[in-house]
């Protein structure tokens, strides 16, 4: 007679048959890989966004000899436009919304000061620097640079798009590399939790038999080693990603004045929610969340499937 098995007292010994030390430390370490890669595909392209947005719609514009006249002065003709005018009279031509700024002898030294310090920059032929930022969605025209210089030869425009543009490319590249990655830490999950099922069951072969034919049903035993699995898998990821949170928080913090963020100074030994919610993008909160669960579900469904196939060879 077929005996019908329930409850959690069946004799298997799951928790002896998969010890918790290794593949709760293996798949902490794999979480804490994943956490990190999830890190910088986010700030990769958190990055490319905030170049897109803003930097990118920044065009600079500089001309040699600024205060020089655009044409020689005759005794007929007064003296025209100075090559600086004749540029900006030119920029005009932009589309509407666009703010243009021609930066200013003390704005000049500023920018200078990093390489050639605090001295008298006066005596320097320095170019006039015009600083355009376009409204969104607006881009330069093609033939911009062309008829500068035409106009007033020796006129360099640079456009911050060209650099958007490389810079898309490379976070694109870095959030491909993030999920190669990613789908590489799933897969030695996935190997690592298939090896410690088949050592579990290796070690249980007997009782599993016996058990199995007086009724224990391919579900039920399945079902024991998925959950011990799943188990070792959710706490163990956890452990992982909020390892992971420590060496992120620093960066973050470190980082936190780029994106015009205040933090107190204690924020970081205990930051609560809203601190968290400030330095940490929502997305990457979400993902670090959801991390967890889909290590628990990876360690789930692989041990369901190999104890299911396991069961089937049995005689």
């Amino acid at each position: 007679m077929m005996m019908p098995f329930s409850g959690r007292k069946d004799g298997l010994s799951v928790s002896e048959a998969l010890p918790d030390r290794s593949l709760f430390t293996l798949v902490a370490m794999m979480s804490f890989l994943a956490a990190l890669t999830l890190a910088g595909a986010t700030g990769a392209r958190a990055l490319s966004a905030r170049w897109a947005g803003g930097a990118a719609q920044l065009v600079t514009v500089q001309v040699p000899d600024p205060d020089q006249p655009l044409t020689p002065a005759s005794k007929k003709e007064p003296v025209g436009p100075t090559r600086a005018e004749a540029v900006l009279a030119d920029l005009n031509t932009l589309p509407p919304g666009s703010v243009m700024h021609r930066l200013d002898k003390e704005e000049l030294a500023r920018l200078l000061e990093p390489w050639l310090g605090e001295a008298d920059n006066s005596a320097l032929p320095l170019p006039a620097i015009i600083r355009i930022r376009l409204p969104d969605n607006a881009q330069v025209p093609n033939d911009l640079e062309q008829t500068l210089t035409a106009h007033v030869p020796g006129t360099i425009v640079e456009h911050n798009a060209s650099w958007g543009e490389r810079l898309k490319a490379l976070a694109n590249s870095l959030l491909a590399c993030a999920g190669l990655a990613l789908l590489t830490v799933g897969g030695i999950a996935t190997l690592v939790t298939g090896l410690a099922t088949r050592a579990g069951l290796s070690t249980r072969r007997d009782i599993i038999e016996i058990l199995h034919g007086l009724g224990a049903s391919d579900g039920y035993i399945a079902g024991r080693f998925a959950w011990r699995t799943a188990m070792l898998g959710l706490s163990g990821s956890l452990a992982g990603t909020v390892l992971a949170m420590v060496p992120l928080l620093v960066l973050f913090r470190m980082a936190a004045p780029f994106a015009n963020i205040s933090l107190q100074s204690d924020t970081l030994l205990l930051p609560d929610w809203q601190t968290l919610q400030n330095i940490i993008p929502t997305d990457m909160l979400v993902a670090f969340a959801a991390l967890p669960f889909v290590a628990a579900f990876i360690c789930w469904i692989t041990t369901q499937s190999m104890v299911r196939l396991w069961l089937r060879r049995l005689p």
